[in-house]
């Protein structure tokens, strides 16, 4: 055997010893991703929400490299290539994207139907109506860094404006008007202040924080360094929704921003050269310029209940292997309530009681109701019919029965009643909207 040949052999062994393990491993995590990727989808949660990847297969080169980016493990690989596996998951903070050495991936508005309206926007989120904006979701920016960044702009955009205008000096007409106290919201009023500009801050909950209240309690709410108007350069790439809570409530208070609480949106009436503003308090605000940041999915509908504002209470639920071993509580008779609970049944030590406050699940599909009533019949969900829940309490949640009034150990709670969409209030008062039937590229 000549000394190249024994050089040829010991480099295919060598090849073959590193080789082979390595693709017996690949397809083995190939075919783990795509059983993943199929009970995502039989679970419901095989659509995005709003903001989501667009991979370009084209491209990618399935180094995993967005895989290991993405914390909220949306990602993976299969047959080669980078695929969505939990598409539901994605909070849209583009990591993967960052992440991508060969800009394969985009970060993309895709919503869960097949068609959707989206608000007409110029530049600077400007509506058809002359001096009326509409910023965060609403503007079809979910991302927080986005919504800081876009509140931030349009009143940069229209304290420019302002400088050629006639104002109103005795103070009856606010240089604007900025309602839904949430991150866009709250950045807008940031940078009013900052600007000296004569500003009202509107919101329709108790306390600040928009859409942030709706997370589950547990959720990371991933971030990228940003700049926060009479802040500074807010740097941490993760917050849980207490963090970020406690974050804007500190803002707030040294700041002194004023927030107009409890006071929900009822109309807006154009005038000449102004807006009229009228709220559920029945008060009337006058301003020159409107800004509207009350989020594109609709505000979640309330049980209207004691402890509702406790922060173990959300309205959706994105990853439910974060609550192995609770007591978790979901209410409402539809799809999303019946996956939700099912989801969370198939957690490790997880107890789980579904809320009905009828007797059946008319409105859910027929698979689902299948699904309902095997899990019931198998007591891996307890299910409470004509019941309502009386009241949330840190340890517990009070419900009324049949039987009567019962309290059920409880550590969270998910609330699935509905939403309330702002899409007809905006048409209402004339607001112009297009129809997307593609992905739109952010």
């Amino acid at each position: 055997m000549t000394e190249t040949t024994l050089t040829y052999l010991t480099g295919a062994l060598i090849i073959a010893v590193v080789l082979i393990p390595y693709i017996l491993i690949t397809i083995k995590k190939s075919r783990a991703n795509r059983k993943k990727q199929r009970e995502s989808h039989a679970l419901g949660k095989g659509k995005p929400v709003a903001q989501h990847p667009l991979i370009d297969h084209s491209r990618c080169i399935g180094c995993a490299s967005c895989v290991f980016a993405c914390p909220e493990h949306v990602l993976g690989i299969i047959d080669g290539v980078s695929e969505l596996i939990y598409p539901a998951k994605c909070v849209g903070h583009g990591l993967c994207a960052e992440a991508c050495p060969v800009s394969g991936i985009r970060i993309v508005l895709d919503p869960a139907v097949s068609t959707a309206e989206i608000p007409v926007l110029d530049d600077v989120y400007q509506t058809n109506i002359p001096n009326l904006y509409l910023i965060g979701e609403l503007g079809g920016m979910a991302l927080l860094r986005n919504a800081i960044y876009q509140g931030r702009c349009v009143i940069e955009n229209l304290s420019e404006k302002l400088k050629s205008q006639p104002r109103d000096t005795s103070g009856a007409i606010y240089d604007v008007i900025i309602v839904g106290a949430g991150p866009a919201g709250m950045s807008a009023a940031l940078k009013a202040l900052d600007s000296g500009l004569h500003y009202l801050l509107i919101e329709k909950e108790q306390s600040p924080g928009g859409a942030i209240r709706s997370y589950p309690r547990q959720k990371l709410v991933m971030t990228v360094p940003v700049e926060i108007p009479r802040y500074g350069l807010l740097k941490k790439r993760e917050l849980s929704k207490e963090d970020l809570l406690e974050l804007w409530n500190g803002i707030v208070a040294k700041n002194n921003l004023q927030v107009r609480c409890g006071e929900k949106l009822e109309n807006i009436i154009r005038e000449d050269g102004y807006f009229r503003i009228l709220t559920s308090a029945r008060k009337e605000y006058r301003g020159y310029h409107v800004v509207l940041a009350l989020g594109r999915r609709g505000t979640p509908r309330k049980l209207g209940v004691p402890g509702e504002d406790l922060s173990k209470v959300a309205y959706q639920l994105l990853d439910p292997g974060h609550y192995e071993q609770r007591h978790v509580l979901a209410v409402g008779a539809g799809d999303s309530a019946i996956e939700a609970a099912i989801a969370l049944s198939r957690q490790k030590g997880t107890k789980v009681t579904l809320v009905n406050r009828g007797y059946g699940f008319e409105k859910a599909n027929g698979k689902n109701q299948q699904r309902i009533k095997e899990a019931e019949t198998s007591r891996t969900v307890t299910v409470l019919y004509n019941a309502q829940v009386q009241e949330i309490k840190p340890d517990s949640v009070s419900v009324k029965t049949d039987a009567g009034r019962i309290a059920i150990p409880n550590d969270y709670i998910f609330i699935f009643i509905g939403g309330e969409m702002p899409t007809p209030f905006l048409k209402k008062i004339g607001v112009e909207f297009m129809r997307k039937e593609k992905v739109i590229a952010i």
